[in-house]
């Protein structure tokens, strides 16, 4: 959990005043948890991506206060990818808190080198663990998977102290029959007539 972030609070929330932050590189967003009363910040737009797409805790410090937290959620614009607001959750090291995090597939599947697809259905999970305890994400292995097979999450081995929420019989991934084309006959091409 090395990353930290400073965030500078923010007192207006006027679409003039929010588009101004965007202008300069910064990116608006609110701070919230128990306990405390939601706080409206800013932050560096590069250090806030980086923060998104680490899906776990980090440091952020705001008027000289240091807080673990972590993203809960991420409005893109949808043209320019360009972050247009982030929310963070400050979290308490004692208490559980649930997440989604990806679901990864690993090892070479028997059936894809027998020519099958391999067609992934669920590609994140919810989890429910100690901050600390809280993987950044969960493999679940699919080498013995063979033309016609499936796997669901019975398979999954989660670390001590991490509870799944997603129900175990979800259908994660299967090996789909190769689709053979059509074989076409050759037509002869019609004679031309002078």
């Amino acid at each position: 959990m090395s990353l930290s972030i400073p965030l500078n609070k923010r007192e207006t929330n006027t679409r003039g005043a929010l588009n101004a932050l965007r202008k300069s590189g910064r990116v608006p967003g609110v701070l919230y948890g128990r306990g405390m009363e939601p706080v409206l910040f800013s932050a560096d737009e590069g250090e806030l991506r980086k923060a998104a797409e680490t899906k776990g805790l980090f440091q952020a410090s705001l008027d000289g206060e240091q807080y673990q937290v972590m993203v809960r959620d991420v409005q893109v614009d949808p043209i320019k990818l360009r972050l247009l607001h982030v929310d963070l959750q400050r979290v308490t090291m004692n208490e559980p808190i649930t997440t989604e995090i990806p679901l990864v597939l690993s090892g070479d599947a028997t059936g894809v080198k027998n020519g099958g697809m391999l067609d992934q259905s669920l590609r994140m999970v919810e989890v429910r663990a100690l901050p600390d305890r809280l993987p950044s994400e969960v493999t679940l292995d699919v080498s013995q998977l063979d033309i016609g097979d499936s796997i669901t999450l019975t398979d999954v081995a989660l670390p001590a102290g991490v509870e799944l929420l997603t129900d175990r019989e979800t259908p994660v991934a299967s090996i789909l029959a190769p689709v053979r084309g059509e074989e076409t006959e050759e037509t002869p091409e019609p004679e031309q007539s002078e």
